[in-house]
Order: structure tokens, then C-alpha cells, then sequence
């Protein structure tokens, strides 16, 4: 009787173990406010998804996984302004302000743990490695790591040519083209073909200049004005570039 009992007991362990091992823990989830920081409406995108459908001051974003997610947020405005930020939620709840500095004309998202821009991914690395110096908090903040992205392969690069060239209309291929830019690292010659894909001189123009900012061989970048078509288009591009830090 005694040996029945303790085979049952084996069993029975055994039967809880395999249970526990067909239920894994589910993933934590967080929620991401976004939050304008001087009345600016915005679209925010996640993993390439867009959130908000329509503009708004205030986007919160629930059951966020706990690994890493690409975040643009898209201003609304007569001219278009994107930024990008690596995000991996660690804390419950994440507040992110998104200010439009109107003097540099640059779109700033930040966060109460970082205190600072996260606009430029490698902008982000340089402040990362810096001495900053906080306000004291009266609790630990656990900071929102930010992860730098390789330079874009070539079949990456392919893949966003053909998917701006899907678009049917000019007006969003200029507007997939700036997301694409703001999110990405990318040399002068991918920014090129991209805006290859730009149907009208004008759009042509305007494109360049945003992406010009996001490029990261600037010094290479003279040679995107080969694609233009007229003189004018090329000397306002280059003049752009001459007045740019």
C-alpha cells in the first residue's frame, strides 16, 4: 500500500511538472505615453505599425512588449518632421515627450529616466557615453536603453525601393521616403536610389533636403544632386547643404 502511495506521488509531481511546462510565462506587458510637449499633433508608428490613425496631442500605447521596438513619431506639419527612437520597456508605465524645437526646427522625444533628446539614434550614443549631469530624483530612475542600428544592408535597401514604388501616388513616396530616412542609417548613394523612386523635380528636392540630416556619410552627399534634372533643383539642394552645421 505504502509503495501504491508514493507512485502515485510520482505521478502526480510528474503530471504538474508537464503541465507548468506547456503554460510558459507570458511576456510583460507596458504601456508608452506619448505626450506633446507644446500642443504639437503627431502620428506615432511602432515596429513599422501605425498607432494613431488621426494626429492627436496624446498617444497612449498599451500591452507593449518587453523587447525592443523601433519607435517614429511623425509630426503634423506644413513641413514634415520625424524622429526615431530604440525603446525597450522596463518600467510599467513610460512617458515620452515629443517637443518640436522650432529655432533648430527639429522634432525631440524624450523621457523622464533620460533627460534628454532621442531624436538621432547616434546623437543619443554620444550623450549615452557623455557626462550628463540629472536633477536628483527621490527614486532611482531605471534608464530607457537606446541601441544603435547598423548601417543598412543593400537587401534592406532593395526591399524599401520597392516599397516606396508601390506607392500610386508621388505625395506618399515623399512621405514614406522621410519615415524611412528618420529610421534608418543610411549612406548618400541609398538615399539616392530612394529618391529615384520621386516622380516630381520638387519632391525630389524637398526629399533631399529632409533626408539630408539623416545621412551618415554627409560628406558624400553632394553627389545625390546627379539625379536632378534641372540646375535650379540642383544649386537649392546644395545651397540647403552649405547652410547646414
Amino acid at each position: 500500500m505504502k509503495r501504491l502511495f508514493i507512485l502515485f506521488l510520482v505521478a502526480l509531481m510528474g503530471s504538474v511538472s508537464v503541465a507548468q511546462k506547456g503554460n510558459p510565462s507570458r511576456p510583460s506587458l507596458h504601456t508608452v505615453n506619448f505626450q506633446a510637449g507644446h500642443g504639437e499633433i503627431f502620428n506615432v508608428f511602432i515596429d513599422g505599425n501605425l498607432v494613431n490613425r488621426l494626429p492627436q496631442g496624446r498617444v497612449m500605447v498599451c500591452d507593449v512588449t518587453d523587447r525592443t521596438h523601433e519607435v517614429v513619431v511623425v509630426l503634423k506639419r506644413p513641413v514634415a518632421k520625424a524622429a526615431v527612437m530604440q525603446l525597450l520597456p522596463n518600467e510599467p508605465s513610460i512617458m515620452v515627450n515629443v517637443t518640436y524645437d522650432e529655432y533648430s526646427e527639429t522634432l525631440n522625444l524624450y523621457t523622464p529616466s533620460q533627460n534628454r533628446p532621442s531624436s538621432n539614434p547616434v546623437a543619443d550614443y554620444a550623450a549615452k557615453t557623455a557626462s550628463v549631469s540629472t536633477p536628483v530624483s527621490s527614486r532611482q530612475e531605471v534608464p530607457v536603453p537606446v541601441v544603435i542600428k547598423p548601417v543598412v544592408s543593400e537587401a534592406d535597401v532593395a526591399a524599401m525601393v520597392l516599397r516606396m514604388k508601390n506607392q500610386t501616388f508621388d505625395s506618399d513616396r515623399l512621405a514614406l521616403g522621410k519615415v524611412i530616412v528618420a529610421s534608418s542609417n543610411l549612406t548618400a548613394a541609398q538615399i539616392t536610389r530612394l529618391a529615384e523612386t520621386i516622380d516630381y523635380s520638387s519632391s525630389q528636392v524637398e526629399f533631399l533636403k529632409y533626408a539630408y540630416a539623416y545621412c551618415i556619410d554627409k560628406a558624400n552627399y553632394y553627389t545625390t544632386v546627379d539625379i536632378l534634372t534641372f540646375s535650379n533643383d540642383k544649386k537649392s539642394v546644395l545651397d540647403y547643404i552649405a547652410t547646414q552645421k
